[in-house]
C-alpha cells in the first residue's frame, strides 16, 4: 500500500463521472495505480495504451487540478492564514504562492488545451480521410511537437519549493493540524503532478512525435521533387 492512501481516490476521481468503459481503460487505471503505489515510473508500461486514452487522462487531470485540487489547497491556505499574524512571513509566502502558482499552472494547462492537445487530435485523425489529412497540413504550418517542447516547463518543482519554505516556520500552536493538512496536500499534489509530467513527457509526446514523423515522411515521399 502507498504511504498515503489518498493517492488512490485521486486517480479514481478523474474517472468518477465516466467509469472505465473498456478493458484498455481498466488496465490503464491499474497501471496508474501501480505507479502511485510503487513510486516508480516506467514509460514502457504505458506503451500498449492508445494515444486517445493518454490524451483523455491528460484532459481529465487538468480538470481535476483546476476544479478540485487547487480550490482545496486555497481553502487550506485561507484557514491556516487565520491562525497567523497578518504580517507573518509564512502568510505572505502562502499568499504569493497561491496567486502566482495558480496563474502559472492555469496558463500552462490553457496552452496545452488550446494548442497541444487539439494538434495531437488532428494527428490522430489525419490518416482517416483526405479531409482530415488536409486539416493536419494546415495545423502543422503553425504548430508542432517541437514547438511545444521549446515552450514547455514543469510546475511540480515550484510546489516542492513552497513546501520547503513552509517547513522553515513552526506551525501555529493553536491549530497544528491545519498546517499538517496543507503540507500533506502539497506533497500529494506534487507527486500527482510528477506522474502527470512523466506521462506527458515520456508517453504522450513520444507517441505524438512518432505519428507526426510518419505523416511528415509521407509528405516527403509525396513531394513533387521525389
Amino acid at each position: 500500500m502507498p504511504e498515503n492512501s489518498d493517492f488512490y481516490p485521486q486517480v479514481m476521481l478523474r474517472y468518477a463521472t465516466q467509469p472505465p468503459s473498456s478493458g484498455e481503460q481498466t488496465e490503464f487505471i491499474a497501471t496508474l495505480l501501480r505507479v502511485f503505489e510503487e513510486k516508480l515510473f516506467n514509460a514502457r508500461e504505458f506503451d500498449p495504451f492508445s494515444l486517445e486514452l493518454i490524451v483523455d487522462y491528460i484532459q481529465r487531470t487538468h480538470i481535476y487540478y483546476l476544479e478540485k485540487k487547487l480550490p482545496e489547497i486555497e481553502q487550506s491556505i485561507l484557514l491556516l492564514s487565520g491562525h497567523y499574524g497578518s504580517q507573518h512571513p509564512i502568510l505572505i509566502a502562502l499568499q504569493n504562492f497561491f496567486r502566482l502558482y495558480v496563474q502559472d499552472l492555469s496558463e500552462h494547462i490553457q496552452a496545452e488545451e488550446t494548442y497541444l492537445l487539439p494538434y495531437i487530435e488532428q494527428l490522430r485523425e489525419a490518416g482517416h480521410t483526405p479531409a482530415d489529412f488536409s486539416r493536419f497540413l494546415i495545423a502543422r504550418r503553425d504548430y508542432s511537437i517541437d514547438r511545444f517542447l521549446n515552450d514547455h516547463h514543469d510546475t511540480e518543482d515550484e510546489l516542492k519549493n513552497i513546501r520547503q519554505t513552509i517547513r522553515l516556520y513552526a506551525p501555529p500552536q493553536d491549530n497544528e493540524s491545519l498546517y499538517r493538512i496543507l503540507l500533506m496536500q502539497l506533497q500529494v499534489f506534487e507527486q500527482d503532478l510528477c506522474v502527470h509530467a512523466h506521462i506527458e513527457e515520456e508517453v504522450l509526446i513520444p507517441k505524438a512525435q512518432q505519428l507526426e514523423k510518419e505523416f511528415n515522411n509521407q509528405l516527403i515521399y509525396l513531394s513533387p521533387l521525389n
